[in-house]
């Protein structure tokens, strides 16, 4: 999935919102930062090295890939309604999206843990 995509969709998860594109290009950089510190660096390959909001650095363009898979995606839009909804002190829809959020986060390290060895020192715990 790319930037622009994940935005279009949770602006019609949250329609009528009113935070700017910087703003939510700054949640999507947070995001695959935290995937990539949380997954992805505890796997050994490289397949992930060049894709992510967080790689782009300030240059966040609607084309940018992400960092999860296609299966996985749906992340995204859940991460960004869940920081417009804490934002707009809404914490218990906040809370909502955290919770699908966390759970295709969790789905995304399980498929992780299958498809690529665990990187020096670390090891999988099921």
């Amino acid at each position: 999935m790319t930037a622009g995509k994940a935005i279009e969709l949770c602006d019609q998860m949250r329609p009528n919102n009113d935070f700017g594109d910087e703003m939510k290009q700054m949640w999507m950089r947070q995001c695959d930062a935290r995937l990539r510190q949380t997954v992805v660096n505890r796997s050994a390959c490289g397949d992930f090295d060049a894709v992510g909001a967080d790689m782009a650095g300030d240059g966040l363009e609607y084309d940018t890939q992400l960092l999860a898979p296609d299966a996985f995606s749906a992340l995204y839009q859940h991460w960004l309604c869940a920081q417009m909804d804490l934002a707009l002190g809404e914490t218990a829809r906040a809370v909502n999206e955290l919770q699908v959020y966390s759970d295709y986060c969790q789905e995304f390290a399980a498929w992780m843990r299958q498809k690529y060895p665990p990187a020096g020192g670390v090891q999988w715990r099921y």
